[in-house]
């Protein structure tokens, strides 16, 4: 009885050289499927990548650079004047703390008269007269330091708009 069902068995099997061109051509379309899948994922993490970078880059461009002074006789003040217009404004160091300019964050760091900084946010000034508010500052990166000569120049600016010169 055995004997009959291994006989039927090998009937109904297709001969070994059909099984492996099936089983080749299976593989060699689960290799391709698999190729491709893996190209879309990286191609789909280049273009993710470069839409980062862009973000990044106008994020840059709509930074305040800014240089950190003081003003006032008795009770110092800081205020912060913006390097392309000669803007004064006054913020929040951001919860976080602040960056350096390599993007490593310093928690408990302290801007010091003469910093230059970046100072990432919506751009918005609010008040009526300087120093105005500059809102919603989600980062700040230090990125430099003035030398004298350029503080007391931006300084000058600050004493004479305020009153204080």
């Amino acid at each position: 009885m055995m004997e009959e069902n291994r006989e039927e068995n090998s009937a109904k099997a297709p001969p070994s050289g059909e099984r492996d061109v099936k089983f080749i051509v299976g593989m060699v379309i689960l290799i391709a499927v698999m190729v491709f899948i893996g190209g879309n994922f990286w191609r789909i993490v280049a273009i993710n990548a470069e839409k980062d970078k862009e973000a990044e880059r106008l994020r840059r461009e709509q930074a305040v650079e800014a240089i950190v002074l003081t003003y006032g006789e008795m009770l110092k003040k800081t205020v912060f004047v913006d390097m392309e217009t000669d803007q004064i404004f006054s913020c929040e160091v951001p919860r976080e703390g602040i960056f350096n300019r390599n993007g490593v964050l310093i928690r408990g760091d302290v801007l010091d008269y003469g910093d230059m900084v970046r100072v990432y946010g919506d751009g918005e000034m609010k008040g009526e007269e300087p120093p105005y508010e500059l809102g919603g500052v989600e980062k700040m990166e230090r990125i430099g330091r003035a030398t004298l000569d350029v503080a007391q120049e931006y300084q000058d600016i600050v004493d004479e708009r305020l009153g204080e010169g």
